[in-house]
């Protein structure tokens, strides 16, 4: 059964035996990839996955249930369960069914065509990759990790009362992850890039010559002298360390007493230069959305505008509960996952500094480009962060040479008031983005 005949059938199944309103959350995913190695296909994988949630009204109450199939015997599985665990589970704040949004902004065109490419394209892009990079400089000794892979994914929020969302996602992705050797010296640097429309627009060429660049610049590097620098986060820098806190904004973390963010509404609690947006509505971007996981239309929100905060995000529950409009900010973890809160495309609105001015009108002081161990090294509730990194050592405004074996030390909260310049290349590669960023002073930890 397709996924329409099947929900015609369950409703139909479902008012027959005396559910008074149901829904349906379904999720479908399917990718396929390719990695090569030493000129020769490595791993060649196809994956699919995904699964059903219900959820219906009967005897006044709201029961659940959930499966991987969209089989006619499990229409009976899921009304049954349901009815079972309905008539056991408790809750505080009974769910409610959402008829829908008065409009949708139409969905983006999707691109069958991607989800079709032939196997053939995805090796040839992949080795091809794998070549560049080999022949692009003499220090590179191996393509570590080379893949080109192509992802699917289906969402389908239908019920009794309405709504009716439906959309179809596509990506290909390009990969490389490559070692350097020189002097006895090991190093690895890589790059990837994306398309939602083919593989054949993606720039191969350009991802395996920056994967090389990226290996080759840290060749050379040793440590600086403990202190108090100016710092540059360049922009995925900056990404990884905005991700780590995203659940500071959210109105779950608020209403929970962890964030510090807090009865801040109205209030600066970032630098003038700093506006963050979470924007689903955006055309090419790979976390666009036209709806949220409770079926709300999403809408362009601005988080902080110009240092002040002005919204969390939010669902539609603690939106209720907040008394004001729900930011359509549902998310889900998985298809039977419970609706919470997240972002769909966050990012920081970029400025007009180049990365290379940015540099230049610093005299002295550290640019980094990878923080490690995010998930130990951050504490969201208070905003502390002590994290490795890699970065460049910069004087009177050129990159001297790479830097390692040190620690960036800080507060996530005290960094968002002391960013003193934004730059121009933000970069969307996933759904959590930022442009660099230039922090007057950050805690350096060396020799």
């Amino acid at each position: 059964m397709n996924i329409q005949q099947f929900q015609e059938a369950l409703f139909t199944k479902g008012r027959e035996i005396g559910y008074a309103d149901m829904e349906i959350y379904y999720v479908n995913g399917r990718s396929t990839s390719v990695k090569v190695l030493k000129g020769e296909i490595d791993q060649y994988t196809i994956v699919e996955n995904g699964g059903l949630s219900f959820r219906g009204v009967i005897n006044g109450k709201m029961g659940y249930a959930s499966t991987e199939k969209l089989e006619p015997d499990v229409i009976d599985f899921l009304l049954e369960e349901a009815r079972s665990n309905a008539d056991i589970l408790e809750s505080e704040e009974q769910d409610e069914l959402f008829e829908g949004s008065e409009s949708y902004l139409e969905q983006p065109a999707y691109t069958a065509e991607l989800a079709d490419t032939a196997p053939e394209i995805l090796i040839e892009a992949a080795l091809e990759m794998e070549r560049t990079a080999l022949a692009a400089d003499p220090r590179i000794v191996m393509a570590r990790h080379c893949s080109v892979s192509i992802r699917e994914n289906e969402v389908l929020i239908a019920n009794t009362k309405g709504l009716h969302c439906h959309r179809r996602k596509s990506l290909a992705t390009a990969y490389v992850y490559v070692i350097a050797t020189e002097h006895n010296e090991t190093v690895t640097g890589g790059w990837h890039d994306y398309s939602l429309r083919s593989v054949e627009e993606i720039d191969i060429a350009d991802v395996a010559h920056r994967a090389v660049q990226e290996a080759v610049s840290r060749l050379g590097a040793h440590t600086i002298q403990s202190d108090n620098y100016p710092v540059i986060f360049r922009h995925d820098a900056a990404a990884q360390l905005l991700a780590a806190y995203t659940t500071v904004f959210s109105a779950e973390s608020v209403d929970k007493g962890f964030s510090r963010l807090a009865g801040k509404l109205g209030q600066k609690v970032a630098s003038e230069h700093i506006t963050l947006m979470d924007d689903p509505l955006m055309e090419n971007v790979p976390a666009g959305s036209t709806f949220d996981a409770e079926g709300s239309a999403t809408r362009r929100n601005e988080i902080i505008k110009d240092g002040e905060l002005r919204t969390y995000f939010h669902n539609r529950k603690t939106a209720r509960k907040a008394g004001v409009q729900s930011t359509s900010n549902a998310s889900k973890g998985s298809y039977n996952g419970k609706i919470g809160v997240s972002y769909h495309n966050l990012y920081v609105e970029p400025g007009t500094s180049t990365l290379e001015d940015m540099i230049r009108r610093m005299d002295r002081g550290l640019m980094i480009v990878e923080l490690q161990g995010l998930h130990a090294g951050t504490n969201t509730a208070s905003g502390n962060f002590s994290l490795a990194c890699l970065g460049y050592w910069i004087e009177q405004g050129q990159v001297v040479r790479a830097v390692n074996q040190i620690t960036v030390s800080g507060n996530f909260f005290d960094v968002l008031q002391q960013v003193e310049e934004v730059g121009n290349d933000l970069r969307f590669t996933g759904s959590c983005t930022s442009p660099s960023l230039k922090l007057a002073s950050l805690s350096i930890s060396g020799s």
